[in-house]
Order: C-alpha cells, then structure tokens, then sequence
C-alpha cells in the first residue's frame, strides 16, 4: 500500500517498519571533576591518556566508551589496537574525555592513542577486547531475559554452560558453534560477571562485568520494570534525542482525564501516583507539545520509563537551518586473491572447478563481504564493493598474482568474512550460474585501513539445494497479502551474515504466488570448511504487491544446518486489520482504536501502534499494547493546559504484531522493537482523519 514513508519515528521501506536506534542517555562516566571512581581527570600537562571506561568490549566493536586523559581537542584522533575509531564517531566532550565507538579488533589487550596534531599519546593495554559478548547485557532482577552469547575462536557445545555471577542460566540452547541462547537467572541490583566453561577441557572464559541487573525500568531501553504494582508507579520522562529529563510533561494514570492521577513531570521528569486504587492492570499516557504522545497499556509493573520522540518542526525550534559540519566516514579497503586449486602450486590455477563456457559465456566471479544483518534492509547493507577504485568483479585471465587472481572491494569497518561466488555468466543477458564459492573469515577491517593478503581459496561447491515449505499460513486480508518471498543467507555470528549478490541483486530469494509448491534455493553450499560453525537463516515472508509491501506477515528460522531436505517455516502471525477506525474514516468518538487479526495465525507477545500526521509529517502517538489486547484508547487531551490534542488532518497509522522469545509483556523496552529480536511479525498501515 505505502512504498516508502516516515510513520513516527520509523522508516518504512518495502515490507517493514525499521526501528530507529534505541535513544541513548547521557554517557557513563561522564561526570565531572574529580572523577567519582577515584581517576581525577589531569589538568594540564599536555597530552595524555590516562584510561578508557569501559576498559573491555566485544572484539566486533561497536560500542561507546569514554577515554579519559589531558590535551584532548576536536581534532583528536583515536586509534585502539592500531585501529583507526572513524572521525565521525569521535566526539569530544571537554579536554579530559572523548567520547567513541570501539572499531572491532583482535581479542586480548589493545593500546589506545590519541593523536592531536603531531601530538601522541598511549595507554599500553588501555582497552581489552573480549571474545565472546551478549546481547543484551542488561536485564530485570526477576530474570528470565533472553541473552544471546556470540564468539569467536573455539566452538560452543549444547554441554557448554553459562553462568550469571555465579548462578547457571536456565534453558540453554546452541544455535550454532558460536551462538547460545538461554534465559537468565535472577540476580540482585548489580553487574555481573558472565562465565562461559566448556565442557570439553573445564576453561573458561569470563566477561567482566559483563550483565547488569535492574529493579526498575531499564535505565538504558526503558520502558516498564520494576515488579508488580503495588499502590504506587513511577514514572519518569526522558527526550529521546538528547537522553535529558523532560519537565512540564502531563502524565495520566488511566484513560479517563477527569482522573486525580494526573500531573506534570518535574526537572528531574518525574511523577509518581500513590493510592489503594493504583492497582494492576494499569495504563499510563504521556505527552507534551511539540512531542510525540506515549502509552503503555495494560501493565503490573511500578516503574515506567517513557522516551518521547520530539517534532522536528519550525513550529518547536527545530528543523530548520543547516546540518552543523560533522567529521569524516572513511571505508575501508580489503585486497587479496582468488586461489583456485590446481596442479600449479607456485602460480595461478586455472578455474577447472567451473565448467568449460560455452559461445557468448565467460567465467567470472564476484567477491563481496558479510553484512551486519539480513535481507535487503537499508540500515544493513554494505557499501558498494566497486566505490573508490574498487576491483569486485574477476575473470579468469590476465591480471595475475603471485598465486590467484587479484580483487579489492570497498567494504564495511568490523569483523567481516569476505566471500566470493565463481561461476558462468552470459555476456549479452548478464545471467549467471553459480558453480563455487569460496570465504576468507576472521577480516578485521577499521576506518581508511587497507586490508591486505586476505586470499580467498575457492573450495566450497554449490552442488546442494535448500527447500522450504511454508505452512499454517493465516487467511488473507481483504486487501492482501497476495504473494510470497523467502530468503535464505547463512549466518557466521560475530562476523555477519552472506547475502549471496551478484552485481549488488540479491541471490538467494525466491517469489511464488501459491504454496502449490516448495521454495528451492539452487547451488547452495553444505555447511562445512571454512563455514563450519554458520548457519543457514530463512525468512519467510507473505506480501502484498509488486513492491513487497504490507499488509504483511513475516518468520524467521535460524540454526539451520543439513542442506537437500525441506525445511518447515510455521508460526506465522495473523495479518492485524482495523476495525476502527475503517480506512479512511475519523478516529472514532470514543477515542478507542482497534483491530483484530485475520484467522489461523499465532497469537503475538506484543502489539505496537504508532500515528503520524499524513502533512506534517510528526510522529503523534506510539503505544505499547499486550499481544493478547487488539485495542488502545489514545484519550483527548486538548482539554489539558498546554498540551494538545493530535493535529487536525490526514493520519496515517500502523498496527504491529510482534513475537520475542522470551518475552514478558510487564518488562517491555524500547529494545524490543529491535526487529533483529523477533521471530516473527505481522503488520498493516492504515488511513484516517481528526
């Protein structure tokens, strides 16, 4: 129905609704001088590097820290482990702290420098890169959260375990060699150590502080926390944006706005309502001008944390002006050879594996690297391989290196695997017949770096074929969907996934109109050798239109290894439908939106609502609703002093259905509308008038 839009927040291209990143709080460690935790900042002296917090992190990197020392300015340059941090996500913050984000690196102990000028200093061994981390690293008291543990290195093992300060996890699952689920146990108001032992030699292997348990809401993700309502909920309202307290927000206890359980937020964007009445289940709405509005429905939780998205409108001080000039993104480059294997062992080899082209046919192959996640999502995809003087496309034939064929692809930063796909392709037509595949792992590539000698031996052959069948699909809506896409990659944990492309078109997706028969993905690879410990990952997902839009419903299957036998997709969601208002119709008098799912699907863990104005464009509303709910009363309240009512005019709003292992509908965050957390969705985008 909508190709491509903004609906609060959050972008919506092709089937799905992306999550924008999860709204970040002032960073840790960042208080003043002295420094609480016994490291006063240095005051003069010139350039120097004093320490990094946190001082370890997941060797894929991608997390914050804050380097602490003197002399910093805003030409510092970081590097950690010899490894460039990008200009861009340098930032500082006076002269005593940098504010970064880690490049991924070797595990073990990495220096850190920073360099201002001609100026230098290093923290030998200032940061450690761990090599195992989870995610997420921060759950309730009550337990129960749903961690994945991902390495590198030696394999995990289903005789592995996982211990929480001490305390073994609960349903430990191996999904692959380096990937572990399980739910955690629960712990007190701390941070923990994560021990992993394996079961083959006794070793183990320790994230320091590597999980925080909390009583509340989550202090990062918020949302709901606590424990059960006991007469009194806490609420406190942050700016999604700047992570600030926000004051003079109305919260209201309850749909009613004659209720006493009602006020405006402090400085500190806090209120608290107190009584025998305050009892589960309870809804809490918040709003204020120029923000978008939020409720969390039908909960038995004390604590309530509610980020509010503001307007980027000229009305509110905002959206207007240019961008303020930001610091650089520098790609990396990665080089090497294609090996083919032969008889010559001191030269290039011809490519026998591939069969003899035919008239109007040439061997070519094609080399690209792992993206951070799957599919076609735009968030994820790799920068063109061919940007910047990059070589991604290789033929049999002149140039020649020492022992192969020479390629270099513009590429992401990260820990990467590069691959490469070698077969026949049709000069006139462009189509290509894929005969081996060949994959380089453990690439660590930083900002600007030249990675180089990374040789690619070509030895997996795609002889095997993986087919899917779908099965317990729910009824259509009216509308749709109409038609059906399934995409399988493989999945190498730490280092992404293989979205198999050719000339950046996506591979491995197949799209039929029935379920007459099975989805069969050709030359394929068995999983073993240098994609030992991947894992094939399927999502199926049922469309509607030319342009794989909603309604829709979606599945993901992980921890698929034995190729040549069909593979059972289920689970799938009902498609949600509104109900009220119809298409196009006013929200209704009772200020209660619903929906109901067409038949046959599963029931969802959570609904996730969200309203945008259809010309201005500002996210009005967002609600969190229980999966087993199909309704959410966005009250009126235009009746409050300051605070408005949602804007006049076309709206546009979306209904998710959402399923999460693990999940708890009481101790819902911002993080679980992280769609790489799901297992399944469905949704649908409607129109409507105030």
């Amino acid at each position: 129905m909508l190709g491509s839009m903004i609906i609060a927040g959050f972008a919506c291209d092709s089937s799905t609704l992306t999550p924008p990143p999860t709204p970040n709080p002032p960073p840790p460690d960042a208080g003043g001088l002295p420094d609480v935790n016994g490291f006063p900042d240095v005051v003069g002296g010139g350039l120097l590097v004093t320490r990094v917090a946190p001082d370890h992190g997941p060797f894929v990197g991608g997390n914050a820290a804050i380097v602490r020392g003197s002399g910093f300015t805003n030409e510092a340059f970081v590097t950690v482990g010899g490894r460039l941090v990008q200009p861009a996500d340098t930032r500082l913050l006076d002269s005593n702290r940098l504010a970064i984000v880690l490049p991924a690196g070797e595990p073990g102990p990495a220096d850190v420098t920073v360099m201002v000028g001609d100026a230098e200093a290093t923290l030998p061994d200032g940061y450690f890169y761990d090599d195992i981390y989870l995610e997420p690293n921060r759950g309730s008291t009550a337990g129960g959260t749903f961690v994945t543990l991902i390495g590198t290195g030696a394999p995990f093992t289903d005789a592995d375990t996982l211990t929480f300060g001490g305390t073994p996890c609960s349903d430990l699952t191996l999904v692959s060699p380096t990937r572990l689920t399980c739910l955690t146990p629960p712990g007190p108001v701390s941070t923990v150590d994560v021990t992993l032992t394996r079961s083959e030699d006794g070793s183990t292997t320790t994230i320091e502080d590597g999980f925080e348990y909390y009583d509340s809401s989550d202090p990062f993700n918020g949302g709901l926390g606590g424990g059960p309502i006991m007469g009194t909920i806490n609420v406190t309202v942050i700016d999604a944006f700047t992570g600030a307290p926000v004051d003079s927000a109305f919260v209201m206890l309850g749909d009613d706005v004659r209720t006493e359980h009602q006020g405006m937020t402090g400085i500190t964007g806090q209120i608290s309502f107190s009584g025998p009445e305050v009892m589960p289940p309870a809804t809490i709405h918040a709003a204020k001008w120029c923000y978008e509005k939020t409720s969390f429905h039908t909960f038995d939780a004390q604590d309530v944390t509610i980020f509010l998205v503001p307007w980027m409108d000229m009305r509110c001080g905002m959206g207007s002006g240019e961008n303020p000039p930001g610091r650089p993104v520098r790609a990396p480059f990665v080089s090497g050879e294609l090996i083919f294997l032969g008889p010559n062992e001191m030269g290039p080899n011809p490519w026998t594996i591939v069969p003899e082209p035919r008239p109007g046919w040439e061997r070519i192959a094609y080399v690209y690297t792992t993206q951070r996640c799957a599919g076609d999502d735009f968030s994820c995809l790799n920068p063109d391989p061919g940007l910047g003087g990059g070589q991604p496309v290789v033929r049999e034939g002149p140039p020649l290196g020492t022992l192969g064929y020479p390629y270099r692809i513009l590429t992401r930063t990260g820990a990467i695997a590069v691959y490469a796909l070698a077969g026949l392709q049709n000069t006139v037509t462009r189509e290509f017949l894929p005969y081996v595949m060949g994959v380089a792992r453990n690439v660590l590539a930083g900002p600007g770096e030249e990675v180089e000698n990374v040789d690619i031996v070509m030895n997996i052959p795609l002889d095997h074929f993986l087919d899917v069948r779908l099965t317990d699909v729910p009824e259509p809506a009216t509308l749709g969907p109409d038609r059906f896409v399934v995409g399988a990659d493989i999945d190498l944990g730490g280092e992404g996934i293989i979205v198999r492309r050719i000339a950046n078109a996506r591979m491995d997706v197949v799209r039929q109109r029935s379920l007459a028969s099975n989805f069969r993905f050709f030359a394929q690879p068995a999983i073993f050798g240098a994609i030992s410990d991947g894992r094939y990952r399927v999502e199926a997902s049922w469309v509607t239109g030319n342009f794989d839009a909603e309604p829709s419903t979606h599945v993901i299957r992980q921890g698929i290894r034995d190729v040549d036998r069909e593979v059972l997709i289920d689970g799938f969601l009902g498609v949600p439908v509104a109900t009220a208002p119809g298409f196009g119709e006013r929200i209704p008098a009772d200020r209660v939106l619903r929906w109901q799912a067409t038949a046959g699907g599963e029931e969802p863990d959570l609904h996730y609502v969200i309203i945008q104005h259809g010309e201005t464009g500002n996210p009005e509303w967002r609600a969190f609703v229980p999966g087993s709910q199909s309704f959410a009363t966005i009250p009126n309240l235009g009746s409050i002093p300051e605070i408005n009512d949602i804007e006049s005019g076309i709206l546009f709003w979306a209904v998710f259905a959402i399923s999460i292992p693990g999940f708890d509908f009481d101790t819902v965050s911002y993080a679980d509308l992280n769609d790489r957390l799901w297992d399944a969705w469905a949704l649908d985008i409607y129109q409507a008038r105030r």
